[in-house]
């Protein structure tokens, strides 16, 4: 009886589970009463046929057989309850485990997509365009053409500088990011005539977070390189007891931030800034420059 009340837990509803053990009790305290006085009578006459004499209450025995099923019953369904939910609480267990592991592949998707995107996609946008002037005017003008190949195989050794650095920076432990965006000015600048003001003064830092922010500064230099038409960049780097400040002002053409732009850019250092949990705020007017404020907790 006890064992069909505990299979209950696990098919029914607990209404059910409820009504199954009033209806079970109902039945098994009837025919305790049925067969109870036969039983009673039975038990007297053996008494005293062995000079035993012995008073039997019908009543006080009905009531300890409902107490003893009451407090059976109780434990058994508890029981059955515990076990339906530890059952349940291990399959949202292991939906949620599986939710965040479609969540971690996913994000690993979009850093990989953003690395990509940040490290190699404009290097490989500049040679391609160096590759199909060349192939343009190979006949035309040759030492031109010459030129234009040799700017290609700089891209190019470039793209594999790009991919050792981005490797070396999640390798290493001891990056230190004031010196890596130093070395990034130096390196724009030896490529543009663009001149880059740098006051970088930032405290050690967590290597993903030092990752982070120099791909985000990177993505902004390289923004400004491509549709600033800028003449002077300000970076500025510092940081206060609750936050790290970062700071990118040119004096570009500007832009409207509320445009929508097709491009992955400004959606990657936005990406990259959630994901150090800080704020990215950009204003920008046609004609008046740009300032990129990056503020991120410490």
């Amino acid at each position: 009886m006890y064992f069909v009340l505990a299979k209950s837990c696990f098919f029914l509803s607990r209404r059910d589970v409820i009504l199954t053990v009033i209806f079970t009790g109902i039945g098994y305290l009837s025919g305790e009463a049925w067969y109870l006085p036969q039983r009673i009578t039975e038990t007297v006459a053996q008494l005293q046929s062995h000079g035993s004499e012995h008073v039997y209450d019908a009543k006080a025995i009905l009531l300890t057989s409902l107490l003893d099923y009451i407090g059976a019953s109780l434990f058994v369904i508890l029981l059955g309850f515990v076990i339906v939910a530890e059952r349940k609480s291990r399959h949202r267990a292991e939906i949620l485990a599986k939710e965040v592991e479609t969540l971690a592949a996913d994000l690993e998707r979009t850093r990989i997509a953003r690395e990509i995107h940040d490290s190699l996609g404009h290097t490989l946008t500049t040679l391609d365009v160096q590759l199909e002037l060349a192939q343009k005017l190979h006949q035309r003008n040759s030492a031109q053409t010459l030129q234009i190949l040799d700017t290609a195989k700089h891209l190019s050794s470039q793209c594999l500088q790009d991919v050792r650095r981005a490797v070396q920076t999640m390798r290493r432990s001891d990056f230190d990011l004031n010196q890596a965006l130093r070395n990034l000015v130096k390196q724009i600048q030896q490529n543009q005539s663009l001149i880059v003001q740098a006051d970088i003064n930032l405290p050690p830092l967590p290597l993903q977070t030092s990752h982070q922010l120099y791909c985000i500064i990177q993505e902004g230099l390289t923004n400004i390189q491509k549709h600033a038409h800028a003449s002077s960049v300000i970076l500025r780097g510092q940081s206060t007891i609750n936050a790290i400040i970062l700071e990118l002002e040119d004096d570009g053409q500007g832009f409207d931030p509320d445009f929508p732009h097709s491009g992955f850019g400004l959606r990657g250092m936005q990406e990259r800034v959630q994901i150090l949990d800080g704020k990215l705020n950009i204003k920008s007017v046609p004609g008046q420059g740009t300032h990129i404020l990056i503020t991120v907790p410490r």
